[in-house]
């Protein structure tokens, strides 16, 4: 498929041709941000964040055509179209893509999750439950693109629009129904998602992070926001939303005022359309109650094998979302029982006899340290350590407070590498250190994350759980610029392998 150079101009208003000779005829093959993936007859939407190396890039590319924004100044360029808009060039690129694919988000479902934490938890969860339903569905999010059986990495959680629009061609071609993704912040505000047609979306929460990519809190909580600003009321779509949640009301508020006639569902504890009760946790499953709407059968009890406090929020939203969807509801419950083990989220490893155990999961901001420190508490170990660090070159005021909530819930803390990047790794300890009241020292402080583990499970007391916080289901470690294997649920099974 591609795209008369007429229909575009014709289709998009704000974009004119400044230089060039051409044909109304002349046909576009795709669209591409990414100059390394262009095509000759690609139209290359140079984005606004290039700044002085767009020029460079506009001239080297290998596109014919070339879409730039107001600000940037280039020379006329030969055999080359160039088109000029007052807006990011960026923010075309999925309408674009989409249009030249045969709009492939129309023909299927496409529910978006967003919040800081939980957004891989609850598409994978979602997913299962269409499965069990029969429906065929597909993930797109920070483990990567599942559908058919096949799982290949992307390397963002929300890939770059021109990519997610043909992930989305791939998906409908397959025969795939409806598709869970994870909307982050970085990808709705940068306009990766722009182009997609949503039947729904689901927020989780809002804590701390990111706030190297958003200069505050509002501008945060404004991009998730613009998940549910994409869904269009006249077909039908709606938002669920964790009204008791960090962020939650000012979520609902927002998009209340923003999208006045979007259907929401409210979700929590105490209020809320669907409101959450009689909480019980165990080793070996979670249930509680979610008083639901008459129309939807009422009070009913969930169980689900999957551990922890946060995982009442997450099972309970994606419960809501499936209803809203109008699926079966008592195979749901049953579905509900048995969920798949979720890579890297409440992971669990024991010993050779069971009388200790390790949990690795992605945790990496205060709230969800704080969150899975909490679940396991409820299971009642005899003794509770975690082990974490902080990423380098990213957000710098989440250390300390990482390291208040490890030390007042945990009973030892050991402090170690997570991906330092380019950061002297002893310095990120020494931010991450700060936040531990005068007086208290870590168990360990070991850059080397392998020494650490071993090191945390070696000196585990029976009856007594080690977290491993940070990286999940990552299988890599960046130190410099260099990246190499690594694995926590390796190095934790090789640490108690290791013990006699």
């Amino acid at each position: 498929m591609n795209l008369k150079l007429s229909e575009l101009l014709d289709l998009f208003p704000n974009i004119k041709i400044i230089s060039g000779s051409y044909s109304p005829d002349e046909k576009i093959d795709f669209v591409r941000t990414d100059s390394r993936k262009l095509g000759p007859n690609d139209l290359f939407c140079l984005p606004d964040s290039s700044g002085d190396k767009g020029v460079e890039y506009a001239k080297t590319s290998s596109s014919r055509y070339i879409l730039i924004g107001s600000k940037l100044k280039i020379p006329k360029l030969e055999n080359k179209i160039v088109l000029k808009t007052d807006l990011d060039p960026e923010s075309f690129a999925g309408p674009i893509a989409s249009i030249i694919l045969g709009n492939p988000s129309s023909k299927i479902k496409v529910i978006g999750v967003t919040g800081t934490n939980g957004k891989t938890s609850l598409t994978h969860i979602l997913a299962y439950l269409g499965e069990s339903q029969g429906k065929s569905c597909g993930l797109i999010g920070t483990t990567g693109v599942k559908f058919k059986g096949i799982l290949s990495d992307t390397g963002y959680t929300t890939p770059d629009p021109c990519s997610l629009q043909s992930i989305l061609k791939e998906m409908y071609d397959a025969g795939v129904e409806y598709v869970f993704m994870e909307a982050s912040s970085h990808g709705l505000k940068l306009g990766r998602t722009n182009g997609v047609q949503f039947k729904a979306g689901v927020f989780s929460n809002l804590t701390q992070d990111h706030l190297d990519f958003h200069p505050d809190m509002e501008d945060y909580l404004k991009s998730k926001a613009l998940l549910f600003s994409a869904l269009n009321p006249n077909q039908e779509t709606f938002g669920v939303v964790d009204s008791d949640a960090p962020g939650g009301k000012d979520f609902k508020s927002f998009v209340e005022a923003s999208s006045p006639n979007l259907k929401i569902f409210s979700l929590g504890r105490s209020s809320g359309e669907f409101e959450i009760h009689s909480e019980a946790f165990s080793l070996e499953k979670t249930s509680y109650l979610i008083r639901l709407s008459e129309a939807w059968g009422g009070d009913t009890n969930i169980t689900t094998n999957l551990l922890g406090g946060f995982n009442v929020r997450n099972t309970a939203l994606a419960f809501v979302t499936a209803l809203g969807l109008g699926w079966e509801k008592e195979s749901l419950l049953s579905a509900l029982e048995s969920i798949p083990q979720i890579p890297g989220r409440f992971q669990i490893y024991y010993s050779k006899n069971k009388s200790r155990m390790a949990v690795v999961d992605y945790a990496h901001t205060p709230d969800a340290l704080e969150n899975i420190l909490r679940s396991i508490r409820e299971s009642k170990p005899k003794e509770l350590v975690a082990l974490f660090g902080c990423g380098g070159d990213r957000d710098k005021t989440k250390r300390p407070k990482m390291a208040k909530i490890a030390q007042e819930l945990a009973d030892k803390v050991i402090l170690t590498s997570d991906n330092p990047r380019t950061e002297d790794p002893e310095s990120i300890l020494d931010d991450i250190q700060a936040g531990f009241t005068s007086g208290y020292s870590p168990m360990l402080r070991e850059v080397d994350r392998a020494k650490a583990i071993l090191y945390g499970i070696s000196h585990l007391k029976e009856g007594g759980c080690l977290l491993v916080a940070g990286k999940g289901h990552e299988d890599y470690q960046i130190i410099g610029r260099d990246k190499s294997h690594f694995d926590d649920g390796e190095e934790v099974q090789k640490a108690f392998d290791s013990l006699a």
